[in-house]
């Protein structure tokens, strides 16, 4: 019995499955940390396909679906734990270092803290293939001055190569959702140590009203005369708001504001 609360929403279609693995191009190489592993459907495509599997479920009552796989597949290890609680450095020291690639079905309620959780500890992440609600895929990847634009778009874009793989519609899900979703790689940029916890709090304060002009909301934080400095000096418009600003120009705000 599948549990709403959990927002457990599984794919059967084996053909869509291993189409979602090939997109991801997993290879017998690679340590993959699989969030939600259900009835194992996908799990066990992942093991077909990859080195090392790490299926991970917080529902207990799915262990008589998990169990029998670890008979089929050498390289399953399954653990049942919540994903959010779980210490992703472990699966990367446990292969000798190399880096992860997490693979996920992520339950909506919970997108954010995931999406979150992989940004905070990407040092051992080499990607990430997720499938989200629509909604909140088109929100990773919007462009500047679009309604869905905000800080999980810039920072996501800012950390990562974020490219849709699949749509997917609400009826190869059992039990269907109210909407679509999308499918997605976040494929982990090796350049980017300018990415501080810091910074990502700044990018997020900068849309708490990204209706408002931005200038307001950095007036809260910083004092006025550095605020009107920082617009002087990048020509920035008086009215501009933090949704019309493009990825890579908060870097340039930031690093002006904190000198």
């Amino acid at each position: 019995m599948l549990k709403k609360y959990l927002s457990q929403h599984l794919i059967k279609d084996k053909n869509i499955l291993k189409k979602m693995v090939r997109l991801s191009g997993i290879g017998g190489d690679d340590v993959i940390v699989e969030i939600g592993a259900g009835h194992g459907d996908l799990t066990g495509c992942l093991c077909e396909a990859a080195g090392i599997v790490y299926a991970i479920e917080i529902d207990r009552t799915f262990d008589r679906y998990l169990e029998p796989l670890k008979g089929r597949y050498g390289n399953l290890r399954l653990i049942f734990c919540n994903f959010l609680e779980t210490d992703l450095p472990y699966f990367s020291n446990a292969s000798g270092g190399k880096k992860i690639k997490v693979f996920g079905n992520i339950p909506y309620k919970i997108t954010a803290p995931i999406i979150f959780k992989i940004i905070a500890e990407r040092d051992v992440i080499d990607s990430a293939f997720m499938t989200v609600q629509k909604e909140i895929g088109e929100r990773i990847l919007a462009k500047p001055a679009s309604r869905a634009y905000g800080a999980v778009s810039v920072i996501c874009q800012l950390l990562a190569h974020v490219k849709i793989l699949l749509r997917l519609k609400a009826s190869v899900f059992v039990p269907p959702p109210k909407v679509d979703s999308i499918f997605f790689s976040m494929v982990l940029k090796k350049d980017c140590q300018f990415i501080t916890d810091s910074f990502i709090r700044f990018v997020r304060f900068c849309f708490e009203n990204k209706r408002k002009y931005m200038k307001n909301t950095l007036i809260r934080h910083y004092k006025p005369e550095k605020v009107y400095g920082l617009y002087n000096e990048m020509g920035l418009p008086h009215k501009i708001r933090a949704e019309e600003i493009e990825p890579e120009r908060f870097i340039e705000i930031y690093r002006f504001l904190h000198g």
